[in-house]
């Protein structure tokens, strides 16, 4: 005869994780998916197949992550943070208004000539739908880091510019850098000019108008 089960007991279950052990776990995905990503693309890994590289099943996995999404996303996310840390430390170690727009300029360009292959999975990962990068885009902490540029050029145009002319302004030389190294990477066969070069020029034509 079975033993009779003691009221109030329970089964002891799996711990929960620490934030550390969550943040590591996240970490060790995160590492995997970057690999993969940019060894074979995006759209060609699976979460099946995440899951196997990173040595647990494919329900661990959505237990950090909620989709396949959520890991390429967070990858931008670090992307980006990596390059704002470094335009950061460069607006600091420039005081004058113009110098500092420009070294902050061409050290935009310079990081993504220098990361191709974070530019290739940031703007030309397959199998991402516009919505997929709106809800990156979008996000609020995301727009805070490119404040850097709208504040810096405000300072470089000086007293005298409106709201509206420094939004425009502002778009213009994010689509200037953006466009320097675009072509620059995916049409590298042409003998381009110097990117700083380049920079140079784009920022001389904002401040002139």
């Amino acid at each position: 005869m079975a033993a009779p089960k003691q009221a109030g007991r329970r089964t002891r279950g799996r711990p929960a994780r620490s934030p550390e052990q969550i943040a590591d776990m996240r970490g060790q995905i995160s590492a995997c998916a970057l690999r993969l990503f940019q060894d074979e693309g995006y759209a060609a890994i699976s979460m099946r197949r995440l899951a196997q590289e990173t040595g647990c099943t494919a329900m661990t996995l959505y237990k950090y992550f909620d989709s396949k999404i959520d890991i390429l996303r967070t990858l931008w996310g670090d992307v980006f943070d990596e390059l704002f840390d470094g335009l950061e430390q460069i607006a600091d170690q420039n005081s004058e208004p113009v110098a500092r727009l420009n070294a902050i300029a061409a050290a935009y360009v310079a990081y993504w000539l220098e990361h191709r292959e974070h530019y290739f999975m940031v703007f030309m990962s397959g199998g991402v739908s516009q919505s997929d990068v709106v809800g990156f885009v979008s996000d609020p902490a995301l727009l805070a880091r490119f404040e850097l540029l709208r504040t810096s050029l405000d300072a470089a145009l000086g007293a005298g510019t409106n709201a509206e002319e420094l939004r425009l302004k502002t778009d213009l030389l994010l689509c200037a850098l953006n466009g320097i190294a675009h072509n620059l990477i995916t049409i590298n066969g042409y003998p381009w000019s110097d990117p700083e070069q380049l920079v140079r020029q784009a920022t001389g034509g904002l401040l002139a108008n």
